[in-house]
């Protein structure tokens, strides 16, 4: 029976995620979007103690070292609704799944159009889930991949403002490091960029996103 209704949730998913270009990892629940210098995560989370899926949707920064994928923070909260639990019903619980599948095709459409960064530098970005240090560090480092220094040195105090909530180890020397570069915008860019291509090259090597393309800018 958790067979079945794994398999229904996989195939109900895919009639709606892979016809739009997005690719799954392996065998899992998880969806990716690739937004060359971000992922879109698309989660379809199970519960050890029910048969279902809930479904969470973020943003993961390929400038960050991560050596897991996961939803690290959105424009919006990463839970989208609620439980979809399975009753027995493989009718209904396939029309349920299919209807989760396209909230989360809707949500990766409004992510797609932050996919130049010049567009993206502005959004705040929130999450309920890690340390506050994540949002703030990954719009502060948007607006150092589009190249706009003034908005970086505003951002600047609410990354400062969030470490000190929640310290997080080795941040400081991150957020020192970009601020070095910060008048000289050709190397704060390529900085980044290496730091994008090493983890696309990274998650490549992985089992399950060997599909992962060569991005024309971002490797």
């Amino acid at each position: 029976m958790e067979e079945n209704y794994n398999t229904l949730i996989k195939q109900a998913v895919r009639a709606v995620l892979k016809p739009k270009g997005m690719f799954q990892k392996g065998s899992t629940r998880i969806w990716i979007d690739d937004n060359g210098w971000f992922f879109t995560v698309v989660e379809f989370q199970g519960s050890w103690c029910d048969r279902g899926s809930y479904l969470n949707i973020g943003m993961q920064h390929l400038w960050n070292e991560w050596e897991y994928l996961f939803t690290v923070c959105g424009t919006r909260e990463a839970r989208e609704g609620t439980w979809v639990g399975y009753k027995g019903n493989v009718e209904i619980f396939s029309q349920e799944i299919t209807s989760l599948a396209e909230t989360a095709l809707e949500r990766i459409l409004e992510y797609r159009t932050l996919a130049d960064p010049e567009t993206a530098k502005t959004i705040p970005l929130i999450s309920s889930v890690i340390a506050p240090f994540w949002p703030a560090w990954n719009q502060f480092m948007t607006a150092a991949l589009a190249g706009d220094i003034p908005l970086c040195l505003e951002l600047e105090s609410k990354v400062r403002w969030a470490l000190e909530r929640v310290p997080i180890d080795g941040a400081e020397e991150m957020l020192t490091q970009i601020l070095s570069l910060l008048d000289e915008p050709q190397k704060i860019h390529a900085y980044i960029v290496d730091k994008i291509i090493a983890q696309r090259a990274y998650w490549r090597s992985k089992p399950g996103l060997k599909r992962l393309s060569v991005h024309p800018e971002y490797g």
